[in-house]
């Protein structure tokens, strides 16, 4: 599996296309709370939540990201 990167295009949905790092952190946070990281197809943006989840929750705080 790629890792993404900031500046990889997302590969799916609302903002395919879009920079990675340029995708709202509520349209992930969308993503992520609606079982996104269940979806095997939707690893590698499971990835980039994971591994930036930091910075998202700053961005968004509200919800659960866990």
């Amino acid at each position: 599996m790629k890792q993404l990167q900031d500046l990889d295009p997302m590969p799916y949905g609302k903002f395919k296309l879009k920079p990675m790092q340029d995708v709202p952190a509520d349209y992930m946070h969308y993503l992520w709370t609606n079982g996104l990281r269940d979806k095997t197809a939707s690893d590698a943006v499971a990835d980039y939540i994971q591994r930036n989840i930091h910075a998202l929750k700053q961005e968004h705080p509200d919800g659960v990201w866990s």
